[in-house]
């Protein structure tokens, strides 16, 4: 690992260990401010796409005082980092609810007031491949404590994936609620999937009456340092598809920096809609891609390596679509897919029905709804009776 990057997370580890605690610590004798809402994220400086339906609503509502605080904490200076983490620090202190949507350490810092709920809306669907406490590399060995502290509320996809977070995070079964994911909302909106088919065409005009097949991989190694794997195997199943084909692709968000491979300006989220095969190899974006109950494709010629060294919470055997492991048959295969697409897609449709049920459209309504009613009354309700 870079030895800049391990240095910058112990100064991290520092500051989150000594001097955030004090800062917090400094302002519990204030009174818990009903109503205030803070939304924090380290991994963008603008919100978060997992965060925005709940901001959004919240806004629409006003019945919450909303107060957002992001930055890239990779991208910016230590002297704005510090006073990022200060100001939030201050906030979290009186805070009624902080809601974060991806790792996020100054709310591990210290002991939090139990006035105050933390939710994490996660950044991904289901549970696919193994992460948190659960593999090597996603948490660094030295760091003391755990990571997903202080967490109240952890939202999920479907009951079926909260036992598999449960064991990643090391936290109690009952912080794991299956009320969704926010950001899937508007995939099952009729105006958001016709607004991205149009979009898509005036984009890329030339795909009218084709069928497109969307590559979205995820990455090899660590977020810090991510590697990408098969794009020359992609590019020769590019020149074997037919005319009436469009091969579209998108590589991890880590990865975009690193190999600006995407061959369309739209994301992923904008692509979905319009994809009639998804390929990809060990992402999690087949969760959310299931709720169009279309067919899939893996293509993982290193799929032994890759679960013995990552590992996975489901038996990648069984997963809705058949693996291609060779490059010479990947083509072949996508052909032979979309010409009988509706049988291939009913594995989907039970895929989806196991790791995406929560997932309905009004998600971010039941999490509002929650949220209005209180701490001590959403402790008495179930998924089941909303």
């Amino acid at each position: 690992m870079d030895i800049k990057l391990v240095a910058r997370q112990y100064v991290k580890m520092a500051i989150q260990n000594m001097l955030l605690p004090l800062v917090y610590n400094a302002g519990r004798h204030r009174q818990i401010e009903k109503g205030l809402v803070v939304f924090a994220d380290a991994h963008h400086d603008s919100v978060p796409p997992s965060m925005e339906p709940l901001v959004r609503e919240l806004k629409r509502r006003g019945s919450k005082k909303i107060v957002e605080i992001y930055d890239d904490y990779q991208n910016i200076s230590f002297v704005r980092l510090f006073f990022r983490m200060i100001h939030f620090m201050n906030a979290y202190a009186r805070a009624e609810y902080v809601v974060i949507c991806d790792n996020f350490l100054p709310v591990a810092s210290c002991k939090k007031r139990a006035e105050t709920t933390v939710i994490q809306l996660w950044h991904g669907c289901g549970a696919f491949k193994k992460f948190g406490y659960d593999t090597k590399g996603d948490i660094p060995s030295f760091y003391k404590g755990n990571v997903f502290r202080n967490y109240d509320i952890v939202t999920v996809s479907a009951p079926g994936c909260a036992p598999h977070f449960q064991s990643a995070m090391r936290l109690p079964k009952e912080v794991f609620l299956p009320l969704g994911v926010c950001r899937t909302d508007k995939y099952l909106k009729k105006s958001y999937q016709r607004a991205c088919r149009e979009r898509f065409l005036r984009v890329h005009p030339d795909a009218r009456g084709k069928k497109i097949v969307l590559w979205a991989p995820t990455f090899r190694g660590y977020p810090q340092d991510p590697k990408l794997e098969q794009y020359e195997d992609l590019l020769k199943t590019q020149e074997q598809l037919p005319d009436d084909m469009m091969l579209i692709m998108k590589v991890h968000p880590h990865l975009a920096r690193k190999y600006p491979y995407d061959n369309s300006t739209l994301t992923t989220d904008e692509l979905l809609p319009v994809t009639d095969l998804l390929i990809t190899d060990y992402s999690s974006i087949i969760f959310e891609y299931s709720i169009y109950k279309k067919p899939m494709l893996f293509y993982a010629p290193d799929m032994e390596a890759y679960g013995v060294e990552r590992g996975f919470y489901l038996d990648y055997q069984t997963l809705p679509g058949k693996i291609v492991t060779r490059q010479e048959e990947l083509a072949g295969e996508v052909r032979r897919v979309l010409a009988d697409s509706k049988a291939a897609a009913c594995e989907t449709e039970a895929f989806y029905e196991a790791y995406m049920s929560a997932c309905d459209g009004n998600v971010t309504k039941r999490l509002a709804d929650r949220m209005e009613a209180g701490k001590e009354v959403a402790k008495e309700e179930s998924y089941g009776n909303q």
